[in-house]
């Protein structure tokens, strides 16, 4: 891709850092750059803070990433001014669309659960943009603080405390959450509880419905911004990428399953809709 073809002109090193503790989580960037690097790319705010904070001078490049503004990564987004750059998946801005798309498949909806890390920044970055989009909609927000290893049970003794519905704070494809995401969906599914997610794949796997960013193209777009920095330019220098394309996906079996009657205006709109 672009030039570079791994194994002639180009290494590519790729450990596997566990998200279940973060406290080595340095560590084990600390032993990555000790090979000295020409780039890093990383996922999600947290490693990509982790990083920024260990790589001396090797330029990052990041993906995954709600605001990097706030995350403290970069400067401002026209110009990152520093040592990273990468790509916005706007988490926060989209969740309120979550929120009205949910509302437009289950109008009768009064309380929903949001579960997920809510005790981290961006735990507080995404209840503080769901609360007014929530007022706007005459939704009672139920704001559950979870571990991923308490997940499941977090969201069964929401649903036996009046939640009606579900909206996960977390991205379930990403750094092996992928079968944590199915039981999610399955659980909520037996239930009959409509849940939205932030990835098409949950979706796939059984969820109702589903709107953001493809996660896939989230990397394409930072691995083109990584060969811009392998081929010398400055990553303070490349404005950040703002995700302005999001997917909807809709599950009409889960819908079925659930009694949902998904509008029409709704598939129209969808980018995936699993039959």
């Amino acid at each position: 891709m672009h030039g570079f073809i791994e194994g002639k002109n180009l290494v590519l090193d790729a450990p596997v850092l566990t998200t279940a503790g973060f406290d080595y989580l340095r560590q084990d960037l600390a032993r990555l750059l000790k090979q000295t690097p020409d780039a890093v790319m990383t996922f999600t705010s947290r490693i990509a803070e982790s990083a920024l904070a260990e790589a001396g001078t090797t330029p990052l490049v990041f993906v995954w990433v709600d605001d990097p503004v706030k995350a403290g990564l970069v400067k401002g987004y026209s110009r990152p001014a520093g040592k990273a750059t990468g790509v916005s998946n706007r988490f926060s801005e989209v969740l309120g669309k979550r929120l009205e798309v949910l509302r437009e498949l289950a109008p009768g909806i009064r309380r929903i659960a949001v579960v997920g890390p809510t005790y981290q920044p961006e735990g507080e970055a995404a209840l503080a943009a769901i609360r007014p989009v929530a007022r706007t909609l005459g939704l009672e927000v139920m704001e559950v603080g979870a571990y991923a290893s308490q997940l499941t049970l977090e969201i069964q003794h929401a649903i036996r405390n009046g939640a009606e519905a579900v909206l996960p704070l977390h991205v379930f494809s990403t750094l092996g959450y992928q079968r944590l995401g199915e039981e999610v969906a399955t659980l909520c599914a037996t239930h009959r509880i409509p849940t939205v997610f932030a990835e098409s794949e949950m979706v796939k796997a059984g969820g109702l419905v589903s709107y953001g960013t493809n996660l896939l193209e989230d990397v394409r777009r930072g691995a083109d911004m990584l060969v811009k920095v392998l081929r010398g330019a400055n990553p303070g220098e490349i404005p950040i990428d703002q995700a302005s394309q999001f997917e909807l996906a809709v599950n009409l079996r889960t819908a079925r399953q659930l009694k949902v009657r998904v509008p029409p205006a709704v598939l129209a709109r969808a980018s995936h809709v699993i039959r």
